[in-house]
């Protein structure tokens, strides 16, 4: 009897508290929606902790530490009449101090614009949609091509994020909120982990269409990055582009679950997002003088006997009887490897400003083909390595990736100031063909003919079409002519971009100066001076210039007459698969 009575009792409270989690909050009239701004830290405005119990205060916006008694959130509820709170990791709603979890669909957008979720539709639409969305003072802003706010010099991040965040797999993949890293990794490089987590935060509230506001402040990512990089690139410094880049690239790889050697010879079972996107493979000869261990034990005495002095009346003696003894020359040896890029470093060729007949400053102009002579596989180059041995080397590509990143190395630093190079590099916005610059692999499929394609029976020709991933598009073709005419198609308008390696403009970070800054100048080029970028919007057909909040639409004509310092380049073949 007793034991029925209990649990009689036990269904009784069940039902009670099931009431008491399922009814509905009479505060939620109390939420001020303006106030919410969840692009900050979370951390308590109290106590300044951060961690995964940060609820923000859906009445003042501020936010607080904790849930039970003698916490600031608790204390907070009671003080000032403030009842509604999100938990800022989890998403979720509670009322304090009565602590029960609200469930209500109006709270949506709230939790919409806290954590941005995207469908697969959504994220296949994303190049196509053209439909502005509208915060909540109505202003309008196109997902995607939306305004980072500065937070003092930090420009060259806004930059750059907004490049990246245009790489459409890239893109995707943070939008799809895909598990990053693992465990181990998340340990080993907790910092490169946290900075890849801020990094796809932002990248989904800046394509969300669900936002308060019509602009993105990078606050989390902006301190990830100056303390991961160890103050290499604090706020209040202006940072370079190239650099900039290629470290977020590396942290990113590492937060992708990605190997400290991208270069090991031992291949990854899997590789980071990073690698897939990004990476390619260059051939690098060396060529520098051989000396053998008894020829460096002789230089090295003749260097010990001319500081001590005892050689220097003989060799006088020597010339002046005409016997100068002979030196032999020294063996040249080449070396060759091969390396991985994440991105390709060019020199720009120095050309001196002139002023035209009517006095003004002509600032020189120089073709991307001139630039990438230094990977045709023929020109050396001199490098000092990092003993200060000046070598010299050739460069080959080997393998493209399907975006290829291009830093054109604009700032020289030397002891007493900073220069840049102001010439302007003239490349083409489609179709920038790169096949003189690789090497050509053995096997590499050949552009087939029309007359050996109609040769070809049923067989053939779908073998034809699934070498080259084309297996959907002749699946629902029976008879041969119809079968015929899709792989003429694709043999004359698709193939010859696929074989070949040509590429397309996506993004374009461009650095200006001040008119008042100039080479021979006192002001440093770089601190003074501020970044753009350029995106292009496929669904319009239309380019975008951004600075910080600023947004406007731009000519493509107007993109190669600025000072470009990175560009990304999209493979044509990718475009059918991204």
């Amino acid at each position: 009897m007793e034991t029925d009575n209990t649990a009689t009792r036990k269904r009784k409270q069940s039902a009670v508290d099931d009431d008491v989690t399922n009814q509905t909050c009479p505060y939620l009239d109390t939420v001020q929606r303006s106030l919410l701004d969840f692009d900050l830290e979370p951390a308590c405005s109290i106590t300044l902790e951060t961690g995964p119990h940060i609820y923000g205060c859906l009445v003042c916006g501020k936010f607080f530490r904790g849930r039970g008694r003698q916490t600031p959130a608790y204390t907070h509820a009671v003080e000032e009449s403030h009842f509604v709170f999100v938990h800022l990791t989890r998403g979720t709603f509670h009322c304090l101090p009565d602590d029960y979890e609200i469930h209500d669909t109006s709270l949506s957008d709230v939790r919409a614009a806290l954590h941005p979720q995207f469908t697969p539709e959504q994220i296949d639409s994303l190049d196509s949609n053209t439909q502005l969305s509208r915060d909540l003072l109505g202003r309008r802003y196109l997902p995607g091509f939306i305004g980072l706010n500065n937070l003092h010099k930090t420009d060259c991040i806004n930059a750059v994020v907004q490049a990246l965040a245009h790489v459409p797999p890239l893109r995707d993949y943070f939008l799809r909120r895909s598990e990053i890293g693992n465990t181990n990794n998340i340990h080993k490089h907790r910092l490169a982990y946290h900075v890849t987590e801020c990094f796809g935060e932002l990248v989904r509230k800046m394509w969300s269409d669900t936002r308060f506001k019509s602009h993105v402040d990078p606050h989390r990512l902006v301190q990830a990055v100056a303390a991961a990089s160890k103050t290499k690139f604090p706020v209040g410094q202006q940072a370079e582009a190239g650099e900039l880049v290629a470290w977020l690239l590396h942290q990113l790889h590492l937060g992708t679950g990605g190997s400290l050697n991208m270069n090991s010879k031992k291949k990854s079972k899997q590789q980071s997002i990073i690698q897939k996107v990004f990476q390619g493979e260059v051939m690098v000869a060396t060529r520098q003088a051989a000396r053998s261990g008894n020829q460096l034990k002789e230089s090295e005495a003749e260097r010990s006997d001319d500081r001590e002095g005892s050689g220097d009346e003989e060799e006088e003696q020597e010339k002046m009887n005409g016997d100068v003894p002979t030196v032999a020359a020294p063996r040249i040896e080449e070396i060759t490897n091969t390396s991985s890029f994440l991105q390709l470093t060019l020199d720009i060729p120095e050309k001196p400003l002139f002023r035209d007949e009517n006095g003004g400053l002509v600032i020189p102009q120089e073709p991307l083909s001139n630039v990438l002579r230094k990977f045709d596989g023929v020109s050396f180059w001199d490098v000092v390595s990092a003993s200060g041995v000046v070598q010299r080397k050739k460069y080959q590509l080997l393998r493209l990736p399907n975006y290829l990143i291009l830093h054109l190395a604009r700032f020289k630093t030397n002891q007493y100031s900073r220069e840049k190079n102001p010439t302007i590099v003239a490349f083409p916005v489609k179709n920038l063909d790169l096949s003189d610059y690789v090497k050509p692999l053995e096997g590499k499929p050949k552009l087939p003919t029309e007359a050996e394609v109609r040769s070809m029976n049923v067989a053939e020709l779908k073998d034809l079409m699934h070498k080259h991933g084309q297996s959907e598009a002749v699946k629902g073709a029976l008879e041969k002519s119809e079968l015929l005419d899709l792989v003429l198609d694709f043999v004359v308008k698709r193939l010859p971009d696929l074989l070949a390696d040509k590429y397309d403009l996506i993004a374009n970070i461009t650095h200006e100066s001040p008119v008042d800054v100039g080479r021979e100048g006192k002001h440093d080029p770089l601190q003074e001076g501020s970044y753009k970028c350029h995106v292009q919007h496929r669904g319009a057909n239309q380019w975008y210039e951004m600075q910080d909040l600023h947004v406007q639409e731009i000519m493509p004509q107007q993109i190669g007459l600025s000072e470009s310092y990175v560009l990304i380049f999209e493979r044509k073949s990718a475009q059918k698969t991204s």
